[in-house]
């Protein structure tokens, strides 16, 4: 079982681009959290991932207290938790909110917004992933509030090189198709990201990350994620993969944040909302095929995760 495979399977984020800006010096603008920048775009969830590819000239991006950091050309930054932070090519004034050069949405295609000085040119391609907050798995909030990727560094694979060049190229000259290409392109590389961050980053900042490569985590999630419906036992799991159950529970909650049958629990339910949201299944069915062997409570557990039962939750995302 590819275990990361599996949760992206299941967690299905959808890529947008949403602003072609350029800039000219001096800028300095600022982008909300992202609950309220997702209000603004008129976004289907509240919970977006914001993104920024450099693709023209160079700029400084600050966020809370600790990041302050200069961009390049191909560099890519994210902001997986939707953090505040201030862009511009100088820090030392106030920024312009970014939702007040924004056009009123619905857009159509990605607008394209001009603002600044008229100095040098700083063109930047803009856009997030969207996910339902029910499917944010462990693994996924294990990641850092900010990362910076230099995609043109030699740790970087041809297949993301590649991909941000579609990007920014696509970006540039809408095409008929170009918004659907668009969408595809930034999943893959937000897939190719995460699989990059799973190989090179120091193991102090991968936390979660761990959990998949793990001699012994790894084995549990194996078995998790192949017969999710099976009625697993702390005891069970720890069986399988030849450790005592203490050790288990200890290990599984230091590096996913929750304990085995938690997670169990949450995987179930993030199973049963991909069955609600991609078939017409009947509610009953779902229940069994997660696990749950009554429909009774698989509705209350459903209910207490997600705020609605199973019935409401697909007529809303369905």
């Amino acid at each position: 079982m590819d275990v990361l495979s599996d949760i992206l399977r299941v967690i299905r984020f959808s890529g947008v681009i949403d602003l072609r800006p350029e800039f000219s010096a001096p800028w300095v603008i600022e982008t909300p959290s992202c609950s309220n920048f997702a209000h603004t775009i008129q976004s289907d969830t509240t919970h977006i991932v914001p993104f920024h590819i450099v693709a023209e000239g160079n700029c400084w991006v600050k966020a809370k207290t600790d990041i302050c950091q200069a961009l390049s050309p191909g560099d890519i930054i994210i902001f997986p938790h939707g953090d505040a932070h201030i862009l511009g090519d100088r820090l030392d004034q106030a920024p312009m909110p970014i939702v007040e050069l924004l056009p009123a949405p619905p857009w159509r295609e990605p607008p394209t917004l001009t603002y600044g000085g008229g100095g040098k040119i700083t063109r930047l391609v803009c856009g997030f992933l969207q996910c339902e907050q029910l499917l944010l798995h462990p693994f996924l909030k294990s990641l850092p509030g900010f990362m910076h990727i230099q995609v043109f560094a030699d740790l970087t694979t041809p297949l993301l090189k590649t991909g941000v060049q579609y990007i920014i190229q696509e970006a540039d000259c809408v095409q008929p198709g170009s918004v659907c290409l668009l969408t595809r392109l930034v999943e893959l590389m937000f897939i190719e990201i995460l699989r990059n961050y799973m190989h090179n980053s120091p193991k102090e900042q991968m936390v979660g990350v761990l959990a998949l490569n793990d001699s012994i985590i790894g084995q549990a999630l194996n078995w998790i994620h192949t017969d999710p419906a099976h009625p697993w036992t702390v005891s069970e799991l720890a069986r399988q993969v030849g450790v005592s159950r203490s050790a288990l529970a200890s290990r599984f909650t230091e590096l996913l944040g929750q304990p085995p049958m938690q997670y169990l629990t949450q995987w179930r339910l993030q199973l049963a909302a991909h069955h609600l949201q991609n078939t017409d299944e009947s509610i009953a069915k779902i229940a069994n095929q997660v696990g749950y062997e009554s429909e009774a409570a698989f509705n209350r557990a459903f209910k207490r995760y997600t705020g609605k039962p199973p019935g409401a939750w697909r007529h809303h995302w369905g």
